[in-house]
């Protein structure tokens, strides 16, 4: 019996149909779009770009990398919020942020945990599969570590030490837990608010007394309205490339490999092309008439008496004390050892 011509016809094509149409399904194009604090033109936002143009080279454009630096979109809270709501799909995250997601990711931002890089170093090469793990299990993709590096007090008047910061107009980013507990223990009132707003707040006399990483406050204008940097590390600024997990995995698999190697070779070198850029942020700081200011080594120890007091106060909803001991015998044997 003779088919009718109709179902030949279907019979023909329909391989045909579902191979084109399954093609623009599979060839999709992939755009991940991130979101920073960092401004245009610091080294974090140079890597990006660099990472954006190799993915494209390497994936015939099926993988590309929109930036929004600057705090365009708002606060690491805010971009957090716009990952959640799928209109970005990645954030660099200072400690604050990432704390957000990991509570004990904020034990790194603990005033004066550290004496130096090498102990940074030391205690994220242990830490890297536990942190790692805790961001995972949270429902993001880590993608490589991107410190801002040690911090320091920048001030209108001069902070020999601790008595003389409970007089200041003091800056807190957003309203932290931690933030709080410290700055009670120094007899502060701190002024919240986010990284957007704080140039204005140093105009308008709101806040006198910032803190940030040297090369941060450049790059974010703030050294023009302070006059003075206490020569003290306060403590150190971890940052951290993060992808919703569930976008990260519309990556068509074998180009997620490629994604990660990317970040992973250029957040690398990242790290000691920051610390190399912050020494010499200090001395370009001290030409524009920044005047340094060196506490002896007893004021020191009182100021970190009286952060360790603020730290010790808080509960397990900030941070795990298991973590923190364990994070606090590492580095007391560290010292030892050295």
């Amino acid at each position: 019996m003779e088919r009718p011509r109709s179902l030949s016809m279907i019979l023909f094509f329909l391989p045909l149909y579902l191979i084109l149409t399954a093609i623009p399904a599979f060839a999709q194009p992939v755009v991940l779009k991130m979101g920073t604090l960092a401004p245009e033109g610091t080294a974090w936002v140079k890597a990006f770009r660099d990472i954006g143009r190799e993915l494209e080279q390497k994936t015939a454009k099926q993988v590309s990398l929109r930036i929004f630096p600057g705090g365009v979109l708002g606060d690491e809270e805010d971009m957090l919020r716009k990952i959640k709501v799928g209109q970005i799909q990645g954030v660099l995250l200072t400690g604050g942020g990432l704390g957000l997601i990991f509570k004990d990711l904020k034990i790194m931002a603990i005033p004066f945990l550290f004496q130096n890089y090498g102990e940074v170093d030391a205690l994220l090469n242990k830490m890297d599969g536990f942190f790692r793990k805790g961001l995972e299990e949270n429902g993001f993709k880590p993608l490589g570590w991107a410190e801002q590096g040690f911090v320091y007090i920048l001030s209108k008047e001069p902070i020999q030490g601790a008595t003389d910061i409970g007089k200041k107009k003091v800056w807190v980013w957003e309203d932290t837990a931690m933030g709080r507990a410290v700055f009670r223990e120094l007899g502060v009132n701190p002024i919240p608010l986010s990284i957007p707003d704080i140039l204005m707040a140093l105009q308008t006399g709101m806040i006198d007394t910032v803190y940030a990483s040297p090369l941060a406050a450049i790059s974010m204008q703030w050294f023009t309205k302070v006059s003075y940097m206490t020569d003290v590390p306060l403590a150190y600024s971890v940052g951290a490339v993060v992808f919703q997990k569930s976008a990260f995995e519309k990556i068509p698999a074998g180009q997620r490999a490629t994604v990660e190697e990317a970040f992973k070779r250029h957040l690398g070198p990242l790290k000691d092309r920051v610390r190399s850029e912050n020494e010499k942020a200090i001395q370009v700081l001290l030409s524009k008439g920044i005047k340094r200011v060196s506490p002896s080594p007893k004021e020191v120890e009182e100021f970190q008496e009286v952060c360790a007091r603020g730290i010790n106060s808080l509960g397990e909803d900030q941070f795990s004390k298991k973590t923190l001991d364990e994070v606090r015998a590492f580095l007391k044997s560290l010292r030892k050892e050295n």
